[in-house]
């Protein structure tokens, strides 16, 4: 037997944030704990069961750059113009614009990250749709390169983005029940996007905005760099193995959810190899 860790030490290991941490070992079964001695003994961890977790996770996250990042707040920012409304899940309150950005932004950079993932660990090309529609979204691979030349895919995919520390693939009602929008198979991605990716991009002409203000010297050298986005592409699952509910821990919904824990997602390179043969 290896190593054995208690919970600080596991967390200092993954390099997770503690809330994270406990969402992927009670939540989302990335990892388990060891057997406890009743419902009152300590969290300890296998370093062998974490360090296996840690490989998986490294050669599935793929470095999003500037030129990723903006071509996904382009495609934003065309949404954003053309009047598209985004409201909250279960409620009529819109979003305003930099939480509409950023939710558009995430899921484009979801996308870009399989394609990459699909290049650069299996050699193989596919083509995403970034065109403009209205409430029926095709599906989101278009293409695939086979026999030299590209294709239509044999299986509808939809590629799905969330925060890192999320533990489930959630997709709304409609996305499953009503025909054109639901896909085949479901990828799961969460890009670590940070919420001031705006400040970041735009830090120079803010900085010129504000360098004569009063308390300009307080924060100036605060003021982050654009950095690139990791995304970790956290596995897929067939539409038929996502489960039906109401609820998840901590989370009521107003209805339907159809949800897959991410720790449950096919996600070895043999999965992922299945995947890309039959699409």
């Amino acid at each position: 037997m290896g190593k054995i860790l208690n919970k600080r030490d596991a967390i200092a290991y993954t390099g997770l944030d503690p809330k994270t941490f406990d969402n992927y070992f009670k939540n989302a079964e990335e990892f388990k704990c060891m057997e406890r001695n009743g419902s009152h003994g300590r969290f300890m961890f296998s370093e062998e069961v974490l360090s296996e977790w840690k490989k998986s996770y490294a050669w599935r996250t793929i470095n999003l750059t500037k030129a990723d990042y903006a071509l996904c707040l382009d495609f934003a920012l065309a949404q954003h113009f053309r009047g598209y409304v985004l409201s909250d899940w279960g409620t009529a309150r819109q979003r305003e614009f930099g939480q509409k950005i950023t939710n558009w932004v995430k899921g484009q950079l979801g996308e870009v990250a399989v394609k990459k993932f699909f290049k650069k660990e299996f050699n193989t090309e596919v083509e995403l749709d970034f065109n403009i529609y209205g409430d029926i979204v095709p599906q989101d691979i278009i293409g695939i390169v086979r026999n030299g030349k590209m294709q239509k895919p044999r299986k509808g995919v939809g590629i799905k983005s969330s925060k890192p520390k999320s533990a489930y693939l959630i997709l709304g009602e409609n996305e499953i029940n009503i025909p054109e929008r639901r896909s085949d198979i479901y990828i799961y991605c969460r890009p670590e996007i940070p919420d001031d990716h705006l400040l970041r991009i735009a830090k120079q002409e803010i900085v010129s905005v504000v360098k004569n203000m009063p308390h300009f010297s307080k924060y100036s050298s605060d003021i982050p760099d654009f950095s690139e986005i990791p995304c970790e592409v956290s596995g897929w699952c067939w539409a038929d193995d996502l489960e039906e509910v109401t609820s998840i821990e901590g989370q009521e919904f107003d209805g339907k959810r159809f949800v897959k824990k991410s720790g449950l997602l096919k996600k070895s390179r043999k999965d992922w190899e299945k995947l890309i043969s039959i699409l």
